[in-house]
């Protein structure tokens, strides 16, 4: 098949609504014609519609948010399996996500990266549906994680967020667990929590 009988184009004419028409108004700068607006929403509809066919990427953007699916690294699911919780505050790549996530290895990063990169990694793999970082003037940071899960699960998570940033960080990490959330209140060993 020529170049040309692939750049071939049909005309079709359908009566579409206001909204749709504003839609494609909006973007068709972006996209050069009102065809080229079509033609890309037709290509999302169809990855919509066939999600088989779609990157890995989408598919876990769709999975996460259609099936409420999460992300969990191999380790971490082995010791799941074997029912050793201790086993996945120790033997984690915690640390590698957040650098890779981050695009620093540890060491060229100060505490408040490696906390948005913690911040970033657990809402993309679907943990918590927000986390809020604030830091006071005296530089101690509140984390306040949300879920929609059980009390354990604060307990859990705030257990292996302690023993992480402990563990990398010469930080005091204490934990407020509530049901559906849990705070972290993080000072550097310099600082002191009040």
């Amino acid at each position: 098949m020529s170049i040309q009988e692939k750049k071939i184009k049909k005309s079709v004419h359908a009566t579409i609504s206001n909204e749709s028409v504003d839609i494609i108004q909006k973007y068709e700068k972006e996209y050069g014609s009102r065809s080229a607006v079509v033609d890309e929403a037709l290509k999302i509809l169809k990855i919509y519609r066939e999600p088989h066919n779609s990157e890995i990427k989408d598919l876990w953007c769709r999975a996460r948010d259609e099936l409420n699916m999460v992300l969990v690294g191999k380790t971490t699911f082995l010791s799941y399996l074997k029912g050793n919780l201790q086993e996945v505050f120790k033997n984690n790549i915690a640390l590698e996500v957040i650098e890779w996530y981050i695009g620093k290895r540890k060491e060229e990063m100060n505490l408040e990266e490696f906390l948005n990169g913690l911040i970033g990694m657990w809402q993309v793999a679907n943990y918590f549906y927000n986390i809020e970082l604030d830091k006071n003037k005296d530089g101690v940071f509140q984390i306040k994680f949300k879920h929609d899960l059980t009390r354990d699960y604060s307990e859990y998570w705030s257990d292996y967020f302690k023993n992480l940033l402990e563990k990398n960080w010469s930080c005091l990490v204490e934990p407020f667990v509530r049901n559906e959330s849990f705070y972290l209140i993080i000072s550097e060993n310099s600082k002191r929590i009040k």
